[in-house]
């Protein structure tokens, strides 16, 4: 065995399936609930997940524009109108 090909010394552990599932349903929750936002731990217990993968989890939707993080640090959808809306109204 060669010793520089690391991908057979080291199997690939990650589940890109059930990466691509967690992201769909994290997804689909925002989506179904506009003006659903959420802080990181909140987010942690309402999926279920592990702090770190959390963590990869809302960075990911923050890098493709899925979700942001607004002025409170919660998490919420990119374009959320009614959040918006909401922010003008309380600055008036």
């Amino acid at each position: 065995m060669d010793r520089t090909d690391s991908s057979r010394r080291f199997p690939e552990r990650r589940n890109h399936a059930s990466r691509e599932q967690l992201l769909a349903r994290v997804r689909a929750e925002f989506q179904e609930l506009p003006s659903l936002r959420l802080t990181r731990g909140q987010a942690q217990r309402l999926f279920g997940l592990r702090a770190d993968i959390c963590d990869r989890v809302l960075a990911t939707l923050v890098g493709n524009q899925t979700l942001c993080r607004d002025y409170e640090d919660r998490y919420r959808m990119h374009d959320d109108d009614a959040w918006r809306r909401n922010v003008q109204v309380r600055a008036s």
